[in-house]
């Protein structure tokens, strides 16, 4: 169960109160340091680049310092000031000054200039020539100077190279006071290594420059645009901009000894920042990753904290429950500690001991309490005897094993005790009520065992008790005796006046037997009208023994043959009994009821009320029955046993007019099997529909086959069983059999028997319309037999009638059976039937029918019932014979009168 909605916020926002405080710590502190950092990288690039300032003036005022010198040298070196001194011709002049600045490599020509310009000597290799293309009002500014000295020009390209120069110059006074003008030319990338000084800031960037601002030389990492030309302000200074990239940067600028020259040096705040930032991004780095460790710590002890007062929730909630549970239980409970006091009990434990209501409480020893029990339990003990039950129950405890033990109290009740052991060395005791479950116990083992409506012994008891009766009677040598009883006509009675009166018919009857037999029998109810009387310690010899069952079984059969009086009607009941007698041989419970149950049914073939011991022989019989019935389950999947032979029908002149399918099985083993032994076995079992399906699958590919030979037309006829017609796909298989073989299916006729058809007579009518608007014609077999009647005659798609053989045989033997006959015949040609005669074996039978006006006949007097083979060949060869005693056949039949000659006859005349 979760925790509360305000709990839960509470202890979030408490750690994130936490969390935000150590992160407000960590930020400070982390500020604090990249602060600090900061201030120490401008600080050392301050120094750095002031040094650096430094170090550039003072190489280039010493650079300046060797021109102005060679410049002021040259007035001795020329004689320009003495009195008597004159001038020397230009090329002496130029020779001299070539050799004065020949190791001077910053200057590039020094020359000698008169008052109007004009160059008088030069050390260029042009001389005097020399074309030298000063920046405007240079030379006029430079003599102007009112105390002679050395003045600087402005960056001036020279249009010979293409160079940036500077132009510097220092007037000379001669003798005569007129003043000349030395003029030094210096590449400014000449000054470039001077102020450099290979010196390396990364980004710093350095200026030679004009008071004004105008930039003579530039040394830069970067491309740059064109500098602010705003003057320079000398000393140290942050936040302004570079004079070149214009960026915020620290700016140190000093004059030279010439003031028309300063040096500048700009260095970025990011370059000053850089050679720290790896340091400020460590830095930053250890601060986020302690700041997500303090949010991971931060969520981890608001989880921690969250499931510890879940764990505290839940185990209050967790020991409400076990107090509801405890109180909601339907067992009584009872804690006790490792030194045997008591801990906790709940209200069940009260209601089934009252007595200790008041009585209990937590720290009780158990030896009190114990001794408050006993009074209950052992109440008229004595007082060493409660002692000793105190003791044993306390040692009970101290080994508790988890074993269970019952306990009757006094009021009735069974309570199932179990004492389980402690992991502190103590024990849990519950109590519970198995009272109920002990009844209901009792009760299913009555249902289990006994039968409810009569209260005798059921089956499942029975054969316990009988086997061991068996067992007894093996060691004893005393035989006992089984009786087995099924009431006649229970069943009519359960349907005529109810089961209500069936059910009081069982019970009287159950009384009976009871009453009748010793208390060492044993009367059972195996369901239904069924009923055994197991007798025992009867006589060691055979024939006594047996003659003392009978003599019981006797007596029970005249006490079930008395009156019983059923809802206040009088009723007689009889019963059939089969007994046998066990003893002598090993056999099980199961196979001498069943052997009982086999005599049974011998009393019941033999007569009512009748008493039969066991045949071995009926038994054989059975098991034979059992076997066929299994092999007749296997024949159908061999083939090559089972196969049809065919009895052909004649007419009265011996023509050949159909044939009738009759089914033959060949056992491996057994031989030729007769088919009224396993016809009847496979209609009990229900073979018989897989028997006739595959008997007319065979007669329709049978019938298609003969379309081709001798039998060109002959129809075929089919027996059809009554499970076999009732199956709801009957019209089914009788038309998938003939679409398979291409059979043509007015050439099939199905025999059906009277009670076949009138056992439904609706569905009889409606599946023979429907295999007869496909063709198939229908003969109505062993007619006489049943409830002849024109009523149903008329309504059912009939085409001959077959005169069972029974009334045949009786031919001029019974008078009956010869009207019979007649009225069958005279029935048939009343509905325009044919009338066939089965069974006639006897010239004197065929003439008789013939007097009738039956011409069809089939029997032994014309065939046996043939294989194929055999068929075939006797259809060959009588059929030029059957021709020719045709029309014979035909006059003969003129002169007699016809009666009952269906289509089929006529077809053939």
């Amino acid at each position: 169960m979760p925790l509360p909605a305000r709990t839960t916020t509470r202890i979030r926002l408490a750690v994130a109160v936490v969390v935000l405080g150590f992160w407000l710590v960590l930020l400070v502190g982390s500020g604090l340091l990249v602060q600090r950092i900061r201030q120490n990288d401008y600080a050392e690039s301050e120094a750095q680049v002031t040094r650096f300032v430094a170090g550039a003036l003072t190489a280039v005022n010493r650079v300046l310092l060797g021109v102005d010198v060679l410049l002021a040298s040259c007035d001795e070196l020329l004689d320009l000031a003495q009195p008597r001194g004159r001038w020397q011709d230009g090329a002496s002049a130029s020779a001299l000054l070539r050799s004065s600045v020949r190791y001077n490599l910053l200057l590039r020509h020094v020359a000698v200039l008169d008052g109007a310009g004009r160059v008088l000597a030069s050390s260029a290799p042009a001389g005097q020539q020399l074309a030298l293309a000063l920046p405007p009002d240079f030379a006029q500014q430079a003599l102007a100077q009112p105390v002679p000295g050395m003045w600087l020009s402005r960056a001036h390209i020279n249009p010979d190279t293409s160079e940036r120069m500077l132009y510097v110059a220092r007037p000379v006074l001669r003798a005569n006071g007129s003043r000349w003008l030395v003029v030094a030319q210096i590449p400014l990338a000449m000054l470039e290594p001077v102020l450099m000084q290979s010196v390396d800031i990364e980004g710093l960037e350095v200026t030679l420059e004009e008071p004004q601002g105008g930039v003579l030389l530039a040394v830069s990492p970067v491309q740059h645009a064109a500098p602010a030309g705003q003057p320079l302000a000398m000393g140290v200074h942050w936040q302004q901009r570079a004079r070149l990239s214009q960026k915020p940067a620290l700016v140190v600028a000093q004059p030279s000894l010439y003031p028309q020259l300063w040096i500048s040096a700009s260095l970025p705040e990011v370059d000053a920042l850089d050679s720290s930032r790896g340091e400020r991004q460590v830095l930053l780095g250890v601060a986020l990753l302690l700041g997500v460790l303090v949010l991971l710590a931060g969520l981890g002890v608001q989880r921690y904290v969250l499931r510890l007062y879940s764990a505290r929730s839940a185990m209050t909630r967790a020991k409400e429950m076990l107090d509801q549970a405890l109180g909601a239980m339907v067992s009584g409970f009872l804690l006790i500690d490792g030194k045997l006091l008591v801990r906790q009990w709940n209200r069940r434990f009260e209601e089934m001991f009252p007595w200790l209501r008041g009585v209990i409480r937590v720290g009780q020893p158990c030896a009190e309490l114990l001794e408050a029990v006993v009074h209950q339990h052992l109440a008229g003990a004595s007082a060493a005897e409660r002692q000793q039950w105190v003791q044993w129950r306390l040692q009970r405890m101290v080994r508790a094993q988890g074993l269970a033990f019952e306990q009757l109290l006094a009021s009735g009740q069974c309570i199932e005790v179990t004492e389980r052991p402690t992991p502190e060395g103590g024990c849990v005791i519950t109590y519970h009520d198995v009272t109920a479950l002990r009844r209901a116990n009792a009760e299913i083992e009555s249902l289990a065992f006994y039968d409810p409506l009569t209260s005798l012994p059921n089956r499942r008891l029975l054969l316990d008790r009988l086997g061991q009766a068996i067992l007894q009677a093996q060691r004893s040598g005393q035989r006992g005796a089984l009786l087995f009883l099924d009431l006649d006509h229970f069943k009519m009675l359960n349907d005529t006046r109810g089961h209500e009166v069936g059910d009081q018919l069982l019970q009287q009857v159950a009384q009976r037997l009871k009453e009748t037999v010793r208390s060492c029998d044993t009367v059972a109810r195996l369901g239904g009208d069924e009923f055994v009387v197991m007798l025992g310690e009867l006589a060691d010899d055979a024939v006594q023994s047996a003659a003392q069952a009978r003599q019981v079984g006797e007596k029970l059969l005249q006490q079930l043959a008395q009156p019983y009086m059923l809802s206040g009607q009088p009723h007689r009941s009889s019963c059939s009994m089969g007994a046998t007698v066990f003893g002598s041989e090993p056999l099980t419970a199961a196979e001498l009821l069943k052997r009982a149950d086999i005599a049974m049914y011998q009393s019941k073939a033999q007569r009512s009320h009748t008493l039969a011991f066991f045949d071995p022989q009926m038994q054989e019989a059975l098991n034979r029955r059992a076997s066929l019935e299994a092999d007749l389950q296997a024949a159908l999947h061999s083939p090559g046993q089972l196969s049809l032979h065919y009895q052909p029908q004649y007419r009265w002149g011996g023509q050949m007019v159909g044939a009738e399918a009759l089914l033959r099985w060949q056992h491996p083993e057994r031989g030729s099997v007769a088919p009224g032994e396993f016809i009847t076995v496979a209609e009990d079992s229900g073979l018989i529909v897989p028997l006739g399906t595959w008997v007319l699958q065979q007669a329709c590919v049978q019938l298609a086959a003969w379309q081709g030979g001798a039998l060109r037309g002959l129809p075929l006829s089919v027996n059809v069983s009554a499970r076999q017609f009732r199956q709801a796909d009957f019209v089914e298989q009788v038309l998938q059999a003939l679409r398979a073989s291409a059979a043509p299916g007015h050439l099939l006729k199905l025999e059906l028997t009277e009670s076949l058809v009138l056992e439904d007579v609706q569905d009889s009518i409606a599946k023979m319309h429907a295999l007869r608007t496909k063709g198939v014609r229908f003969s109505m077999d062993d007619f006489g037999t049943g409830h002849s009647s024109l009523a149903y005659l008329t309504r059912l798609p009939l085409d001959q009638l077959k005169i069972d053989q029974s009334f045949v045989r009786q031919l001029g033997l019974q008078h009956s059976d010869d009207v019979i006959v007649q009225t069958i015949i005279a029935m048939a040609c009343t509905l325009a039937l044919e009338v066939i005669a089965e069974g006639v074996e006897t010239p004197a039978q065929r003439d008789a029918l013939a007097g009738y006006g039956c011409s069809l006949y089939q029997g032994y007097l014309f065939s046996r019932p043939l294989p194929l083979v055999q068929l075939l060949a006797l259809a060959a060869s009588a059929s030029g014979a059957a021709r020719a005693d045709d029309d014979a056949a035909n006059d003969e039949q003129e002169r007699q009168p016809m009666v009952g000659l269906g289509p089929l006859a006529q077809e053939g005349g």
